[in-house]
């Protein structure tokens, strides 16, 4: 067999992914800010909220389903407790759990309510035990739920789902708080940003085993409220945001790592510049969207925080393909990725005219693949993650 030296053409195609982040569809409902979201299962589900923008307080009951397998919404039963808006919650056992927020009349409520998505159902719960509020946060560690700050209190409350009632916690130890955010991470529950009698950048761990609040490390250099975060594969995320109330919003991002305590910029988010974004995750993704700028948006996003590695790496991987041109047997070896776990990539063969001859996942650095029932000619290759392109090339069959 007669082997010569081929000049590989790689190309780069990431311009359709966005620094991790991957643009879905539109939120199924009208755009707004200050909505709540939860995963439950395996869909994601946004609500509530309100849009004002210079006029009448328009405020939401709705609640929409969103299915990450088909990218679609469907809408489900209204939430129980009616029209409300910067309402908090957490999930537990495969039931959702919202809370708190404020009403048409302005009043700020204690009012709880448990969705069923098996049911597609609303049943009322226990009141929250605090004062009515709007703009806290909450989040679940190890079956419980824990639910705190909003409307510039720092209380905190753990909430029993097999009981069904509160007990209180330890608050958290700063001036009262609103519009911060808070995640489960590792076990333990962060909290941090928002407005203490101004925007602040501090974060504060609780652990649930002692009753106590610890200070961590400063979310970067700016102070911020109204922001969004999130947790995912051990990481904590913050993003968004301004700084004052309706003043300048912010588009950064940042990453926390636990072991370190500390805390890394990232690419910034690829929407608007926006406060009130909304977050939450579900396997091995964030899902954000909707919030305002002065104008309400209803886009939504997956982030994948693999796809932004190889956004990063990008640069450094090559492809080699050995015997080209090949008559039998081809081997396609990749380097540049040996720090970033491969999954999900797959490398295509294809005519020149775009027809799939060969489709190999790729779980590995190394792939042998047969030619033998290829015709004589000119093929392309291309490495793909989630059906995107990220590099290609020339295969010679002869």
């Amino acid at each position: 067999m007669k082997v010569s030296a081929i000049v590989l053409f790689l190309t780069i195609s990431i311009s359709s992914f966005g620094n991790g982040w991957i643009q879905k569809s539109d939120f199924g409902g009208e755009a707004r800010h200050r909505t709540t979201a939860l995963a439950i299962g395996n869909s994601i589900y946004f609500g509530l909220g309100h849009y004002n923008g210079g006029g009448p307080n328009i405020l939401f009951d709705d609640w929409w389903e969103y299915n990450p397998a088909t990218n679609a919404w469907t809408q489900k039963a209204n939430y129980m407790g009616g029209p409300t808006y910067h309402a908090a919650g957490f999930t537990i056992g495969g039931i959702g759990y919202v809370g708190t927020g404020r009403i048409p009349s302005a009043a700020l409520v204690q009012t709880f309510y448990g969705y069923d998505p098996a049911t597609n159902s609303w049943a009322q719960k226990a009141n929250f035990p605090g004062s009515g509020r709007r703009g806290g946060v909450g989040f679940a560690i190890d079956g419980m739920g824990y639910l705190g700050t909003g409307s510039y209190t720092s209380d905190f409350y753990q909430y029993n789902p097999g009981l069904d009632s509160w007990t209180p916690v330890a608050p958290i130890p700063t001036g009262g708080r609103i519009s911060g955010v808070g995640f489960e991470l590792g076990g333990y529950g962060y909290v941090g940003t928002g407005s203490v009698s101004g925007a602040t950048n501090d974060f504060w761990r609780f652990d649930p085993g002692t009753n106590s609040w610890a200070m961590m490390a400063a979310v970067g250099p700016t102070p911020r409220q109204e922001a969004s975060g999130f947790a995912l594969s051990g990481k904590g995320y913050i993003l968004t945001g301004d700084d004052f109330s309706s003043g300048n919003n912010f588009g950064d991002m940042w990453e926390y790592d636990p072991a370190l305590d500390t805390w890394v910029q990232l690419e910034d988010f690829p929407g608007t510049a926006r406060r009130y974004l909304t977050c939450v995750t579900l396997g091995n993704y964030a899902y954000a969207g909707l919030g305002t700028n002065g104008t309400n948006f209803k886009d939504f996003w997956l982030y994948d925080p693999f796809l932004s590695l190889l956004e990063q790496n990008l640069d450094n991987l090559s492809i080699n393909a050995f015997p080209n041109p090949t008559t039998d047997v081809v081997t396609f070896k990749f380097e540049g990725l040996e720090n970033v776990q491969l999954h999900d990539l797959k490398l295509s063969i294809t005519t020149l005219s775009g027809q799939v001859v060969i489709s190999e996942e790729l779980n590995n650095s190394e792939l042998q693949l047969s030619t033998v029932d290829m015709r004589k000619g000119a093929y392309l290759y291309s490495v793909s993650y989630q059906d995107k392109p990220l590099k290609s090339g020339r295969l010679i069959v002869n």
